[in-house]
């Protein structure tokens, strides 16, 4: 701009010094030409430090920028990267005092105030925050790109402080310079679709992120804008697009820390290792990324590992105090302890710093539910709700937790809420669309029990699952003294797609096959799995015992230890039923990959591998069969009583059993010691993994296995080996001895081709029938996840009219495949025999409802059951029906005079 004496001058003179101008540029030229070309290189060199930084090359970034700031070109640009280098990598003193350095020769670089704020917002210097970024605002007219940046910093400092009316203001210019056609690049279109997300524009927000990034010919796509695109995606529970986002932005800067945290929050959905995994990868490129560490701390606290959450909860605060999720996070721990004090002061700081932050609230809620406290859940998010009342996040945790307790209407009312507000959350999607579904389901209810299920289901399942649920609630109210608060909601979902969307509001959950939340309990239908792999029964058992425990601690029971006795009582309701001793445990056990007390909440919360699930639970059971083993069931009663006065594992387990936490880890793998010491010398896994002389003749494998045998009669899997071999060449004698001699070693191994199965099925072919059956009873006593042993002793018991031993058997069996006709059919005529007339009249019911290919039968069947039992009515309305299917059937006609005459009487 020229001054004024330029603006008043003569045409002459401005002649004149346009000449002299000329000359002394060139001049110039002659006498720094060297300058020059040192220019030239500084600016070329904060090219190369924006292009280190970019791809996450922070070292070789953090020299170019040093390099550009001695050679003295481009300072503004080399200032910058700078300080933005220090501040991905958590450098932030460094980054402040730099800044501060800067801006004390240039106070007017709109740039370097952009960037101390950012410093400052980072390490909770709000306030200071606020002023740089005014600051750069007012600098930066003209400048759109680095404008819209400092609008956005602004925008999102406001939200922060509680002051979104404020916020808003700038959201909206963004928006109307974005609707004004004057946004483009990469960069402003990411801060133009952050503002119309702000403001509750989901879809354009978008469509514009969209358009930010997609690749172009000219202009690079900016990481904040795919990193930011990744975060809406995760506010709506779609991990799966996230996920595609963040890796995308990975492609371009491996060590991105906002992309690296997205990855670890998107895997969060799947309670994947990865969650930690990825979140300790972005504390590798920076050691102060709060985010990474307020995400480890809910982890640990998930985990009911609170010694390791106030570690990472201090971390985050050493960083930012004011950090709100971090003093979110800090105040569930002393809820979760009993700390009322310390609670109610974070409460205040909190709301100090935002008065209407309903994300405290909404923290609290949703840590809550992974220690099972959905009750104080409700309430928490009635406040978060009551602060921000278009916090439609917190409807939809407030619906989903009304429905755990029970309320299925005001739950789902409160999800159609949250779905209004964001018809784009997933969550409140998949749960509405799941009630909706459940509108058709039948109800059936019991003394202490409301049934939900598919109708399919609730012909088949319910009398089976009201008696087999009244059964557990009188054996488990009388052995634990305590009655549950009721009526016990169970829903039986016929896919597990259903159960799954009840259980978290998203499909997955793979594994899992039911979930208690105290009042309320859902479980996989048969339907749901492949037909002969589940045992439905001794999941319902499970899940029931759930309630107990729940209830009895005032929901304060460790995951591990309610999962442990849940596994331990379903072991004790039927033979074969619960976890049993795997080979895989053996085989942990030698590696030394087993758990040790004090770990076992990580085992089943943050599994290391799909096995460790498995081996955690059944080493919880253990546990609970070690107390009572050692010390008597009240123990384990003092214990939950322990546990219901909000105390510590480790002072429950020093009171109700004098032992210390490094005590109690001994004890309890001596006990497993004791139970392995004679099985684990004898199972050698790289054998069983590849078995000697298998590649060759059959008569090359017996040698090798001899071999073996010579040096070690006792190897568990080459005797197994060695009778399979036997088997096939027909030395029964043989086989017989070494399959024996591989039971007696471990007894509990019933995976295919286990001693039971081929001995029995060689006793049959041998006609040593008394031998088979004990074969297949000894099986079903061991493996209860099996139809095959029950079903083959059944047929024994039949053939010898033993029909009160047939119909124990499959009883068994349809607590595993209940849609079998076969067996439904078998059941019904052992039951009848045996005058076990409630299990006859569920066999046959079950008949009717499977529309077995004799309907006509079936109903006379059921007829001839509820007469038996008494129930002449029904009786005749069966008879009628099987007489309409078939009006020439004479049994059934004589049944019908027959239940005429008896009600003439």
């Amino acid at each position: 701009m020229q001054n004024c004496a330029n603006r008043n001058s003569t045409k002459l003179g401005r002649k004149r010094r346009k000449v002299f101008a000329l000359l002394f540029a060139a001049a110039a030229f002659a006498a720094w030409m060297p300058g020059l070309a040192q220019r030239s290189a500084g600016a070329e060199t904060v090219s190369l430090g924006k292009s280190a930084l970019r791809s996450g090359d922070y070292t070789k970034a953090r020299e170019y920028f040093e390099a550009a700031l001695k050679s003295k070109a481009d300072p503004e640009n080399a200032q910058a990267g700078l300080i933005q280098t220090l501040r991905e990598t958590g450098a932030y003193a460094d980054a402040a005092r730099r800044s501060d350095e800067f801006l004390s020769v240039q106070g007017n670089s709109a740039l370097l105030h952009l960037e101390r704020a950012r410093v400052a917002e980072t390490v909770g210097d709000y306030s200071g925050a606020e002023k740089h970024l005014r600051r750069a605002l007012a600098l930066s007219p003209g400048r759109t790109e680095l404008r819209g940046d400092a609008l956005r910093e602004l925008g999102e400092l406001l939200e922060t402080l509680g002051r979104r009316a404020e916020a808003a203001r700038f959201w909206d210019q963004l928006i109307e310079e974005y609707r004004a056609g004057r946004t483009a690049g990469s960069r402003s279109l990411g801060n133009a679709a952050m503002a119309a997300w702000r403001r509750g524009y989901v879809q354009d927000a978008r469509d514009i992120f969209m358009d930010a990034t997609e690749p172009k010919p000219a202009g690079e796509i900016a990481l904040e804008a795919l990193s930011d695109f990744g975060y809406l995606f995760l506010e709506k529970y779609n991990a799966t697009s996230a996920l595609a986002v963040f890796r995308d932005c990975l492609k371009i800067n491996k060590s991105y820390p906002a992309a690296l945290m997205g990855i670890a929050l998107a895997k969060r959905y799947e309670n994947d290792l990865e969650a930690e995994i990825y979140s300790r990868a972005a504390l590798r490129v920076n050691p102060n990324f709060v985010p990474a560490l307020n995400l480890l701390a809910e982890l640990a606290l998930e985990e009911e590992d609170h010694d390791t959450a106030i570690r990472e909860i201090n971390a985050a605060l050493a960083v930012n105090p004011a950090n709100l999720q971090s003093l979110s996070l800090l105040a569930v721990h002393k809820y979760l302890s009993g700390d009322e004090r310390g609670f109610i002061e974070l409460e205040r700081k909190i709301f100090e710093i935002n008065h209407s932050f309903g994300g405290f609230y909404y923290t609290l809620a949703e840590s809550l539910v992974s220690r099972r406290k959905y009750e104080a859940a409700v309430e928490f998010s009635r406040k978060a709700i009551a602060l921000d009342p278009e916090f439609w996040p917190a409807y939809a945790t407030l619906g989903m937790n009304l429905t755990r307790i029970g309320k299925l209407a005001e739950g789902r009312e409160a999800i159609q809420r949250a779905f209004d507000g964001d018809p784009f959350n997933v969550r409140a999607y998949n749960s509405l669309e799941l009630f909706d579904q459940m509108d058709g389901f039948a109800r059936r209810t019991s003394e202490h029990f409301m049934f939900l299920m598919s109708k399919e289901d609730e012909r088949v399942l319910s009398p089976y699952a009201l008696s087999l649920a009244e059964e557990a609630y009188g054996k488990l109210t009388h052995r634990y003294g305590f009655i549950p608060r009721g009526p016990i909601q169970v829903e039986i979902f016929p896919d597990h797609g259903g159960f799954a969307v009840r259980t978290l509001g998203l499909p997955g959950l793979e594994g899992a096959l039911g979930v208690c939340f105290g009042k309320v309990l859902a479980i996989d239908s048969p339907q749901a799995r492949k037909a002969g792999t589940f045992n439905w029964g001794s999941t319902l058992w499970h899940e029931l015992v759930h309630v107990i425990t729940l209830q009895m601690t005032n929901y304060n029971i460790p995951r591990w230890y309610s999962e442990g006795l849940s596994v331990y009582e379903e072991s004790r309701a039927r033979p074969g039923w619960g976890d049993r001793l795997t080979a895989s445990f053996v085989k942990a056990y030698k590696e030394g990959k087993l758990l040790k007390a004090g770990e076992l909440n990580s085992g089943i919360m943050r599994p290391k591998s799909p096995e460790q699930v498995a081996l955690a639970y059944y080493q919880a059971g253990l546990f609970c069969e070690m107390i009572e083993e050692r010390f008597g069931f009240e123990k384990i009663k003092q214990s939950l009583r322990l546990f219901a006065e909000n105390k510590s594992a480790e002072e429950v387990f020093r009171i109700a059993l004098g032992w210390d936490a490094a005590g109690m880890d001994a004890e309890y793998a001596r006990f497993i010691e004791a139970r392995l010491k004679d099985i684990a010398p004898h199972m050698n896994f790289g054998r069983a993994e590849h078995p000697p002389g298998k590649e060759t003749s059959g008569r090359g494998e017996k040698s090798a296995l001899g071999k073996i045998l010579e040096s070690d009669p006792d190897d568990f899997f080459a005797n197994l080996q060695m009778g399979a071999v036997l088997r096939r060449e027909k030395d029964h004698a043989g086989a017989e001895a070494h399959l024996k001699r591989a039971q007696r070693i471990f007894p509990q191994y019933v995976e295919r081709g286990n001693p039971y199965q081929v001995l029995g099925q060689m006793y049959l072919e041998l006609k040593r029938e008394d031998d088979a059956l004990a074969q297949f009873t000894a099986w079903s006593r061991m493996d209860g996840s099996s139809a095959e042993p029950q079903l083959q002793a059944a047929e024994i018991h039949r053939n010898r009219k033993n029909w009160a031993a047939a119909a124990e058997m499959l009883e068994l069996a349809v607590y595993i495949n209940p849609y079998d006709p076969s067996i439904q059919k078998q059941l019904g005529e052992a039951a009848m025999e045996s005058g076990r007339w409630p299990a006859a009249i569920a066999a046959h019911r079950a008949l009717v409802a499977l529309n077995a290919s004799d309907a006509a039968g079936a109903h006379y069947n059921l007829a001839r059951a509820l007469r038996a039992s008494g129930d002449r009515p029904a009786a005749k309305r069966e008879v009628l029906r099987a007489l309409e299917i078939a009006p020439s059937f004479m049994k059934a006609q004589e049944l019908l005079l027959t239940l005429s005459e008896e009600s003439a009487k």
